[in-house]
């Protein structure tokens, strides 16, 4: 089953919509920028978000809002984000790395049904894997395998927080996971685990015959042109980069930390627009095949809502697929299947925040998704010819609200999701008026304006 977000918008998208064809205008640009002003966490001096969306065949949009470097990173002062500036993308990573083990299948080097015992030194499964006769590399990719995570021994967290400049081999990550024992039988239950792409790492080496940062450079990054992405070499991202905050009590400055701290899990470093290039190329079958792509978006029983290094959620009930990460920053990478008058073909959306842990779903996904479904041109624009235009929009606390015929106003009620009124008035106003909306729950509401015309609707967002 896949997982639905907290916040699911029904009521809003009943209204019935005109179509035609649809170019980015200032409002979606404003709205998309106030979204992501608006996102920024309030428990950290000087956060920072950067963000793409490609409506395909329509348009891109990329923004940024805050800092990329917050002021604490040694040696590197306060820096501003911008729309071009990289990231490490952490666990995004791991869907690069099944599609590097997908094309390897596809080019009759491995089956994905193979047990890993077929491509491991010995020493490793006779010392620290239990049960690897069993686990096929399909149990790794979609984290059915039952091999615990690494991130999960506090031991080997401690140590690389204390030496972020220190460095892992295969062996070491794949101990720090595999001795905190086996979780249960391959293939029964699922467990999100670092070590399995660890692992995924070290089979594609064997296969391939070149190193894993080789492969997936040869397979990915260098065939699509991607200038802003790499695996690095070094401590430090070269050129402006985004800074990564994890908040352990007090915030701890993981920016500088050695590459192989993260092999094979989330080690690569990208832009938003590459990470779009990217997803693009690979669901229109520019990397590997249509047979590859659906073993990738294919959910095993016990695979609780993920596929082959995907990740599947539901907005409104609009399929949202890809890869969320975590490095001490917040990235996020997904397709959302829509189509609207703004997206008629659905919408990629990419984007990184400076601190881990920020509310990603309710302050990008889900606005992103009402803005883009909501079935006008933008928040605050309608497609009729008499319209109900809102400002700001999201808003936190007054919203202007105007009908463009400029009829007088007989009545308005604002509705939540569940379609109650929560707000309203019955008094005779001019085309134009002023409603105090603070005292209403952040979330997505319809104000609804009769008027000597008819009856008019628009969507806003109340943001905290």
């Amino acid at each position: 089953m896949k997982k639905a977000f907290t916040q699911i918008f029904f009521f809003l998208f009943c209204l019935t919509i005109p179509t035609f064809s649809f170019a980015q205008t200032q409002a979606i640009s404003d709205s998309l920028q106030n979204i992501l002003d608006a996102s920024l966490p309030a428990n950290f001096s000087n956060p920072g978000i950067v963000m793409t969306v490609y409506v395909p065949g329509q348009w891109t949009w990329s923004g940024a809002s805050g800092n990329a470097i917050a002021g604490i990173t040694a040696g590197q002062p306060v820096s501003t984000a911008t729309p071009s500036t990289r990231f490490r993308v952490g666990s995004i990573t791991k869907n690069m790395v099944a599609t590097c083990i997908l094309k390897l299948e596809e080019d009759g080097l491995l089956s994905i049904e193979d047990p890993i015992n077929d491509y491991l030194r010995p020493t490793m499964i006779a010392d620290t894997i239990q049960n690897s006769d069993t686990i096929r590399i399909r149990h790794l990719l979609n984290h059915t395998s039952g091999v615990a995570n690494s991130g999960d021994n506090s031991s080997c967290q401690m140590n690389v927080l204390t030496n972020l400049l220190g460095s892992h081999s295969y062996e070491e990550a794949v101990y720090c996971g595999a001795s905190l024992g086996e979780l249960f039988t391959p293939g029964t239950s699922w467990s999100y685990s670092n070590t399995n792409y660890t692992l995924l790492a070290m089979i594609i080496e064997e296969a391939s015959g070149m190193t894993y940062q080789n492969y997936l450079t040869q397979t990915i990054i260098t065939p699509l042109g991607l200038t802003q992405t790499e695996i690095p070499t070094s401590n430090q991202i070269s050129g402006a980069h985004m800074g990564c905050y994890w908040n352990l009590g007090t915030w701890t400055d993981l920016t500088i930390i050695h590459p192989t701290t993260y092999t094979g899990w989330a080690d690569v470093v990208s832009s938003t627009e590459d990470l779009v290039t990217y997803y693009e190329a690979l669901r229109n079958g520019n990397i590997i095949g249509n047979t590859a792509l659906q073993k990738m978006y294919t959910i095993d029983a016990a695979a609780n809502a993920y596929g082959l290094g995907t990740d599947f959620y539901t907005i409104s009930g609009d399929d949202y697929v890809g890869h969320y990460g975590e490095v001490a920053n917040t990235s996020g990478l997904f397709f959302c299947n829509i189509s609207s008058t703004t997206a008629p073909q659905g919408y990629y959306i990419a984007y990184n925040f400076n601190t881990q842990g920020a509310p990603m779903q309710t302050k990008i996904d889900v606005p992103v998704h009402h803005l883009l479904n909501s079935g006008y041109t933008s928040i605050g624009e309608n497609a009729n010819i008499s319209t109900v235009q809102i400002f700001p929009n999201p808003t936190n606390g007054f919203i202007q609200f105007r009908l463009s015929d400029e009829s007088s106003i007989k009545a308005w009620n604002i509705f939540d999701l569940q379609g109650r009124i929560v707000l309203s008035s019955s008094e005779s106003i001019s085309a134009s008026s002023t409603i105090d909306v603070s005292p209403l729950s952040p979330g997505a509401y319809l104000l609804q304006v009769e008027s000597q015309a008819g009856i008019h609707r628009q969507t806003f967002i109340r943001q905290e």
